[in-house]
């Protein structure tokens, strides 16, 4: 095989992958974008609405690059600049270097490709075959990402059965960082977990009884270390937390405030 038929093979199988994986990036943030609200633009500064601007321009490339290759590897590689160019630390998150890769393999991909097929020889492309396996393979992952982000809780859940380890008494406080708000700063936790997955005890001034825990994440959840592997629900709160020997974090949501949660076992 001569060079040219080599980088050829290499640019339309690298248009492909770069092309598939732009696509499941476009698609995890606006997953986020749909999940959290989009954000208050004209509250913003004009550096966190430059942020904004850099992040979905990264994204949005990555799918024009599907009609436009090489104006969308640019564009998408002109927004991850301006990340780099607002913060520094994007450089070190695979969310934003991973889509920057891409954008890069988009370029030079465009570049081989634009230059023509091998001089000698059929061009050769991807066979159908392994496209559309790719394809399904691809919409199969979607689909168990869209379960995982919007099912509550997500399909394929195991019920809980508790375990020692879980099951007692377990005490701590909820805290709202640096953020400001009308509620409390800090609040008061106790919960005590039973054998059979009850959960009873006070969040600040509110006790409450009959409250539940359960898993709140798949296999492919675990697989992917997204989302609290716990949920505890009861007295108009939602607490996600993570076991850590005999300590317990996470996030509680009482009232429609955010508090960071940390508990130990009592």
């Amino acid at each position: 095989m001569t060079l040219a038929a080599a980088t050829w093979r290499a640019a339309i199988v690298g248009r492909w992958t770069a092309r598939i994986v732009g696509t499941l990036m476009a698609l995890f943030f606006l997953a986020f974008v749909v999940g959290e609200g989009p954000p208050p633009l004209f509250k913003l500064s004009w550096q966190q609405n430059l942020q904004f601007l850099g992040m979905a321009g990264l994204f949005l490339g990555l799918l024009l690059a599907w009609k436009w290759e090489g104006w969308g590897g640019l564009a998408a590689l002109v927004s991850f600049a301006l990340l780099l160019a607002i913060d520094r630390r994007f450089n070190t998150t695979w969310f934003f270097l991973l889509p920057a890769g891409a954008a890069v393999v988009h370029v030079l991909c465009w570049w081989r490709i634009a230059s023509g097929p091998p001089a000698a020889g059929t061009a050769w492309e991807v066979p159908r075959t392994a496209l559309w396996l790719t394809g399904a393979a691809v919409g199969v992952f979607i689909l168990l990402c869209a379960n995982e982000i919007f099912g509550q809780p997500p399909l394929m859940t195991p019920a809980l059965r508790p375990s020692a380890e879980l099951v007692g008494r377990w005490h701590g406080q909820a805290d709202t960082g640096l953020r400001q708000t009308a509620s409390p700063r800090y609040i008061e936790v106790d919960f005590s977990i039973a054998a059979d997955g009850t959960v009873s005890g006070h969040v600040g001034d509110r006790a409450f009884t009959g409250g539940r825990i359960a898993n709140n994440r798949s296999w492919f959840g675990a697989l992917m270390h997204w989302r609290d592997p716990y949920e505890i629900r009861g007295g108009g709160f939602d607490a996600g937390t993570i076991l850590r020997g005999q300590e317990m974090d996470g996030g509680l949501v009482l009232a429609g405030e955010s508090y960071r949660l940390t508990l130990r076992k009592q």
